[in-house]
């Protein structure tokens, strides 16, 4: 029953998401890592820096490089933008708020007459992807409708069956609100809209995010070598409401004047990954750093809603249909390795990052997904993220910048991701105060039912605040 569910659902296509389809493991299996304002002006290339709270979710061996017990705290507020490009039409929509990018508690523990300087503990959590967005859509079609979609998935099913509540969901909402109505042969629908040019316009909200709660232990090796792990407790809270409509732009001898979908999914989820790390001290200004992240297996709740209303000549005239369905699954996301590499030349840092991650192994567990499985496989693939970093002290302040850039996850489609990143901070040793600002662009795309693909640009602005007290 629920193949069959989500088998309509991917075939109209109406929607960027759909219930526990390929692009939900993909949101799920995407990370960001926001934490400390610091970490992020310097595009999160800190593998072999340590030190710094946020390395707790990348490499835990930097928590080994702490010397004193630390606090750290960081809001965040973010201005997320998407510009949409249907036919010969454009719309840029606007999202901002304030969330918290990290809070986080190290202890330190130093050890006397022994070769390992410091056994330290962490304990906090960090946010590693930002899901507040909003998609606008609209422009007029001439060629097709999305009831054209319905009635193709709806041809086949006998007008008694329709009657008696059997078809799939959309083919019984558009029934009972007289969106379709039976032609001459018997299981086969014509669409009460005219033939004539229709507005289309599709609003997608989605709110929340995810983030890891964590708990790190590690030490320093003489100096030399410091090792880390980290118990990942990632927590998933994803809601995503859209309105889709069609209405004739002209009046019409037909009776229906518009119609609307609605889809309201809203998901929550757990799940659990270690993660262990290693930097080695070359020399006094250089290191290298490794780390390696196992998969995580989140298990998600998900209430998957939607209906149709339709709305005719007489304005107090509509019909309305809807379904509820609610789902529990599993999913576990790729394995991660991350090699890392740091200098100092003439007073200044520079650091870089190189992760490997394969999208492809994605997979969920629950049973009777095996179409949303080979469809994982084979549209995405493995990919690069590259992140540089550099910081220069000219007093009091810090200075820093980086780059990162997010490798595509598709095979066939270049939807890589760029952050260009800056900061600037003060440390007098008891306390820090850092502000960095992160410009996230990339481009993706949206389907609205069997149209071709909409171009989307994503132009997202960060700023960071972190508040550093050591003890």
């Amino acid at each position: 029953m629920k193949n069959i569910f989500l088998g309509i659902a991917f075939a109209i296509s109406i929607i960027i998401v759909n219930a526990q389809n390929e692009s939900d493991a993909l949101r799920y299996s995407t990370q960001n890592l926001t934490g400390t304002a610091r970490y992020s002006a310097m595009g999160g290339a800190f593998g072999s820096l340590g030190g710094e709270f946020s390395t707790l979710s990348s490499n835990p061996a930097g928590i080994g490089m702490y010397q004193y017990a630390e606090l750290t705290l960081t809001p965040a507020f973010h201005l997320n933008s998407t510009k949409s490009y249907y036919n010969t039409s454009s719309f840029s929509s606007y999202k901002s708020g304030i969330n918290m990018g990290n809070l986080g508690l190290i202890f330190t523990s130093p050890q006397k007459d022994s070769k390992w300087k410091r056994i330290n503990l962490g304990i906090g959590w960090n946010q590693l992807a930002d899901y507040n967005n909003t998609i606008k859509i609209e422009a007029v079609n001439s060629q097709s409708s999305i009831v054209d979609r319905i009635i193709a998935i709806t041809n086949g099913t006998l007008t008694s069956d329709l009657i008696n509540g059997y078809g799939n969901s959309y083919s019984q909402m558009a029934w009972n609100t007289y969106l379709i109505d039976p032609s001459l042969v018997d299981g086969e629908y014509v669409s009460n809209f005219s033939p004539n040019s229709k507005l289309q316009s599709k609003t997608t909200n989605s709110n929340g995010g995810m983030s890891e709660f964590l708990i790190s232990i590690g030490g320093a090796y003489q100096e030399k070598i410091y090792i880390g792990a980290t118990i990942g407790i990632p927590t998933i809270d994803y809601y995503e409401y859209s309105e889709y409509t069609e209405r004739e732009i002209s009046d019409t001898s037909n009776n229906l004047r518009q119609m609307l979908l609605s889809e309201e999914i809203s998901a929550l989820g757990t799940g659990y990954n270690l993660k262990v790390g290693i930097i080695y001290r070359l020399s006094e200004k250089m290191k290298i750093g490794g780390s390696l992240h196992t998969p995580t297996f989140f298990n998600i709740e998900e209430d998957y809603n939607t209906s149709i209303t339709t709305f005719f000549k007489d304005s107090t005239l509509y019909y309305s249909m809807g379904y509820f369905s609610l789902f529990n699954y599993d999913l576990i996301t790729p394995l991660k390795a991350i090699i890392s590499a740091s200098a100092i030349f003439n007073d200044i840092l520079i650091s870089g990052e190189y992760e490997l991650i394969d999208y492809s192994t994605s997979e969920y567990l629950t049973t009777d997904f095996e179409n949303e499985n080979l469809t994982i496989t084979n549209i995405y693939k493995t990919t690069e993220n590259i992140k540089i970093g550099a910081e220069m002290t000219i007093k009091p302040f810090v200075l820093r910048a980086g780059y990162a850039k997010f490798g595509s996850p598709f095979i066939a489609k270049d939807f890589s991701r760029e952050n260009f990143s800056y900061g600037i901070g003060i440390n007098n040793g008891a306390y820090f105060i850092d502000i960095s600002y992160i410009l996230s662009q990339g481009a993706n795309e949206h389907l609205l039912y069997n149209e071709a693909p909409i171009s989307l640009v994503n132009t997202n602005h960060n700023l960071l605040l972190t508040l550093g007290f050591r003890y």
